[in-house]
């Protein structure tokens, strides 16, 4: 049989074709626009509530507020998503993203906002992430195709890695210069451009029909915790996601106190830092959306968390800048093989009418990381941040190890 011809592609030849279609593109700037906000406005609000309250566990609660829509929301999301359109779903959030940002950048420049200002825009900032995986994502999966989903979701959690990137850089950089305004004026325009682009998406596009009955909304929503329930392999795909979020992903809230306390850095400094976590995770998340390795999905998302809190261990251990950033930059490549199948792993393992539930089941997880940043910001409070990065990881270690000890499609090289 004569191979395919998306078969004979590089694969840098895959990632042109996809880009080539215009919904796929205008879906993936979304996204690009979406992801630099909430990385830029997450380093410039760190750095803000520290400067004004000197408190880490403040800091924390920053994120914590974050998260907490994921948990409220995400299933909900994700079972509305299989019933209505999702791009309205997503030009509602772009909205509401760019008129609360540009809102908190006026209050900025007026000085009249504060650190509850800020909380209430973090919550905001939660709400639209709420509805990338289970809206924006399973809308790149259904317009890629099988044939494309590993390149496809493999290509937009690179970029969308490296708005880790140029998201804390940019907000370090503008935070220095113009202070916490300009850092949520470009997060506003950054949502604009990301209103623009998802409101052309062609409305043909198939996860964008939506048009079931809304009578089963609550039966549906039922029907994606029991397939999590009683499907051992995709409960391990949440439980992994459950533990990269409360003992893996805290570790960013703490780069602004490590870089401010520990090392003694500006706020361009801390940004330079923070971004080489984005840096790694763009490397390791390209390199797999280019090559498409054979080791196995489970394995590059499994072993990639614990890579990653291996090295956040190594960098609480680290006193000086140069050996800090390149713990930071180890741990941003590790985070690269967990982001990239993440969402391919998802979207593989559902059922094609779950794959949206089943999204929204891992926003949830992910919101779970809220659990981990109040119990890094406790111990960072109580005992300083680099001992409570050095706990967290040890907790995340023994986590992973009760996980994977029990996952036979990770150890089974035909499913792995």
């Amino acid at each position: 049989m004569a191979p395919r011809k998306g078969a004979r592609m590089t694969g840098f030849g895959r990632i042109a074709a996809l880009l080539k279609d215009a919904n796929y593109r205008r879906i993936w700037v979304t996204g690009m626009c979406s992801g630099i906000s909430r990385w830029l406005e997450m380093l410039a609000v760190g750095v803000y509530a520290f400067e004004t309250t000197g408190s880490p566990f403040l800091v924390a609660l920053l994120v914590i507020l974050r998260l907490a829509p994921l948990v409220v929301l995400g299933s909900v999301v994700g079972t509305l998503a299989d019933r209505f359109s999702p791009r309205k779903f997503m030009v509602g959030g772009m909205a509401l993203g760019m008129i609360v940002s540009g809102t908190v950048c006026l209050l900025l420049i007026f000085g009249v906002a504060n650190y509850w200002v800020i909380a209430a825009s973090a919550v905001a900032s939660g709400f639209v992430w709420s509805l990338d995986m289970p809206l924006r994502r399973r809308m790149m999966g259904d317009i890629a195709g099988s044939d494309r989903l590993v390149t496809a979701l493999s290509f937009d959690s690179a970029t969308n890695n490296s708005t880790r990137m140029l998201g804390p850089f940019l907000g370090g950089v503008l935070y220095q210069s113009f202070g916490a305004a300009g850092a949520f004026a470009l997060t506003a325009s950054c949502y604009a451009v990301g209103l623009f682009m998802i409101a052309r998406v062609a409305t043909g596009v198939r996860a964008d029909e939506g048009g079931k009955e809304p009578t089963r909304i609550l039966a549906d929503f039922r029907e994606g915790f029991a397939l999590a329930a009683h499907n051992h392999d995709i409960l391990r795909v949440l439980l992994v996601t459950v533990v990269f979020n409360i003992w893996a992903l805290p570790f960013i809230s703490m780069i602004p106190v490590l870089g401010g306390e520990t090392l003694r850095l500006s706020p361009g400094w801390i940004g330079g830092l923070a971004a080489l976590e984005g840096m790694g995770a763009f490397i390791g998340s390209l390199a797999i959306a280019v090559v498409n390795p054979p080791i196995g999905l489970r394995r590059l998302y499994f072993f990639g968390v614990v890579a990653y809190v291996i090295f956040a261990f190594i960098a609480g251990w680290m006193t000086v800048a140069i050996a800090m950033a390149i713990a930071i930059l180890c741990v941003g490549l590790s985070a690269g093989g967990f982001s990239s199948m993440q969402s391919t792993l998802t979207y593989s393992v559902a059922p094609p009418n779950m794959r949206s539930r089943l999204f929204g089941l891992i926003v949830i997880a992910i919101g779970t990381g809220m659990i981990g940043v109040a119990n890094i910001g406790y111990l960072a409070e109580e005992f300083g941040a680099p001992f409570a990065v050095k706990v967290v990881a040890v907790e995340g270690l023994i986590a992973l190890a009760a996980i994977g000890f029990g996952w036979r499609e990770l150890w089974n090289r035909r499913h792995a």
